[in-house]
């Protein structure tokens, strides 16, 4: 006989992802307790426990942000900014068919995110490449280490035109400074 599973709402483990200033999704270590059903004490427990094991600190770091939050008396208390990796890291060693059910909701959760994101970023590119068609051949070609003059024959512009298009590509991070 098999047991019903309750299994969560996709949508509740997306309701505590969020986006870092620099654009990526993360999730806490409260969001994680209340979802798991643990007491967030223990999970920062089970988060020092792995970073004080871990052979590589920098994994610890790129994915373990310390934080804090105010609690109802508005003072500060620690949590931690999980990353995709880190959640993953963490919920592995819960245990149980319910933990197992949050773990695949967060994980569709990351990752259609992820998705969403990596779309937004190739309309951004393919809107780009619309307003400013010789900035991709140029970036490209620069990269290649052609000359301003071998870059210029073939777009029919001017060495001249070419070094403005750089320039942009500079101010737009797409090329090294």
């Amino acid at each position: 006989m098999q047991l019903a599973l309750h299994l969560p709402n996709p949508l509740a483990a997306r309701e505590v992802l969020f986006l870092s200033t620099d654009g990526q999704p993360f999730t806490t270590s409260r969001a994680v307790a209340e979802r798991f059903g643990k007491q967030h004490k223990d999970v920062l427990k089970a988060i020092n426990n792995l970073l004080a094991a871990l052979p590589d600190p920098e994994f610890g770091r790129r994915n373990f942000a310390p934080s804090s939050y105010l609690n109802e008396q508005n003072k500060p208390q620690p949590e931690y900014r999980l990353t995709h990796d880190g959640f993953a890291f963490l919920a592995m060693r819960f245990t149980g068919a319910e933990a197992m059910a949050w773990q695949i909701a967060f994980l569709q959760a990351f990752n259609a995110i992820e998705a969403e994101l990596r779309a937004k970023t190739e309309r951004f590119a393919a809107a780009l490449d619309q307003v400013r068609p010789m900035l991709r051949p140029v970036v490209e070609c620069t990269e290649a280490g052609y000359s301003r003059a071998d870059i210029a024959a073939p777009l029919g512009k001017s060495p001249a035109a070419i070094t403005y298009h750089r320039r942009a590509a500079r101010r737009l991070g797409l090329l090294a400074a």
